[in-house]
Formats: structure tokens, sequence, C-alpha cells
């Protein structure tokens, strides 16, 4: 199957962001983190075909074949204080989501808290975000991998029953990358835009996209195994979990969240 390279120069014409490109590269994240700590302007894109270096929460790391996803991160200046910028993972969920609602013929996608995308049950785009206090002013770093004309074969055997592409769920028609990557930059900027405004009907949003609402799920968080049934999202988008004794908890975090039978 055949993909079309990306088009930077058209990506910056249309959003109007400075868009750097790489056919290769370690990770997006640590470039753009270079970028903004030279002062790039909040919307900075930058996009490779492929990356050795990539990598998802907790230090996991994201490979694809390169030309077959789009991966990229952008530079964040949001307006809130530091404090509540764990907003930004749900304001990236929440973007993802609308550039694959308008995409044809996909199913739902569906937000794997706290930062996984899902289609069909199975991943379809990892979101990274990291922050950084510096002298010249704060930013936050969204590195976003997206699945889109990746085949079966793209994938390493250990995944293919978890992982998927919009390739894979439209049945084999390719997605142009620059024209999603256009749509879901616009869709990012308006999201942070809206994690400082009216975040309540952002995170509200979130929730009726939420993938684990009203599932058993077990989970580690701070150093403790947790089991129960998630029943929604806390006021700053914090998992809300009701144990097996009836007691409900907000989690700010966790690790190898597992949806039980």
């Amino acid at each position: 199957m055949k993909t079309e390279p990306l088009h930077w120069q058209r990506i910056a014409a249309e959003t109007g962001a400075t868009v750097l490109w790489h056919a290769t590269t370690g990770s997006t994240n640590d470039d753009a983190r270079v970028l903004a700590l030279e002062g790039a302007a909040h919307g900075t894109l930058v996009i490779a075909e492929s990356q050795n270096a990539g990598r998802g929460r907790r230090g996991a790391a994201w490979m694809a074949p390169p030309g077959t996803s789009l991966l990229c991160s952008v530079v964040l200046r949001p307006a809130l204080p530091p404090e509540h910028w764990s907003r930004l993972t749900h304001a990236c969920a929440l973007a993802v989501c609308e550039a694959l609602e308008a995409l044809p013929g996909l199913p739902p996608p569906q937000i794997k808290w706290p930062n996984d995308i899902f289609l069909s049950g199975k991943k379809v785009c990892g979101i990274l975000v990291e922050s950084v206090l510096a002298p010249r002013g704060g930013f936050a770093i969204a590195g976003l991998g997206v699945n889109l004309n990746l085949t079966a074969a793209g994938f390493p055997n250990e995944l293919r029953t978890s992982a998927t592409s919009v390739w894979l769920e439209q049945g084999g028609r390719p997605v142009v990358r620059e024209d999603f990557a256009i749509h879901l930059h616009r869709r990012l900027m308006a999201q942070t835009a809206r994690a400082a405004s009216d975040f309540p009907a952002l995170l509200a949003d979130c929730e009726s996209r939420s993938f684990l609402t009203g599932q058993r799920v077990s989970l580690l968080s701070a150093g403790a195994e947790r089991t129960g049934l998630v029943t929604g999202l806390g006021p700053e988008g914090e998992l809300r979990l009701r144990g097996e004794d009836g007691r409900e908890e907000l989690l700010a975090s966790a690790d190898l969240v597992r949806v039980l039978p």
C-alpha cells in the first residue's frame, strides 16, 4: 500500500503554525522541548515520518513503521496555572476523538483514561503530555502517535489483538495524513483554550466518550493494586473508582489499567 508523504508546508499554511518536519528523529517530544526552551510559540508542531526513541507514559517505547502513522508533538503554552495542566491530557484526548469522528466509516472513538484512544476496543492512539517549568515561562509538550495507515502486518505480533489503525477500521481506505494533521491541530488549539475557559463542559464531552465508565477494572495507583467499578470522572479529570468495599475514591494517576471480565 502506498502512502502519501506529509506536506508540512501546506500544514503550516492552513494552520498558521510553525511546522518542522523530519524524515527520521529520535523523539518529536524531545525536538519540541528544545524548540520551546528557545521560545517557540504555542501551537508549534513537530512531525516525523519515523522516530527511533519515541516513548509513551512511564517510558514505554512507541514505534511505528515509517510513513504509516501521524507522529507529532505540539508546544502548548496554556492560559492555565501549572497545577491545572493535567487538564491538557483530556483536551488532547478529546481533540483526537474529534479528528477521528470527522473521518467516514469509523466506529465511535473512545477515551481509555487517561491517555489512550480506542476504536472497536483496541488502541489507535497514545498521548504523552510532558510539562516543563522554565525561567522563560512554563510550557507543555503534547506528543501524539495516531495509527493511520497501518496494515495488520505493520503491528508486532504481540500487539495485533490489542491495537488497530484507521486503515483497518475503515476496511482498507487510506487516510491523507496531512489532512488529518491539519484538522487535529485545529482541534488541539480549540480544546486547549477550552481547558482554561470551560473545563467542566470539556470534561463532560470526554466522559461521554469514556471507555472505562461502567466497567470493573484493576489498576496500580500509588504503589498499590486496586480493583473496582469505574463510575466516571472527577472534577479535574480524575478516575472515579468505587472499590470492592463500596467506597469511592478519585485517582489522579494510575498504571496498568485493565478491564476485568
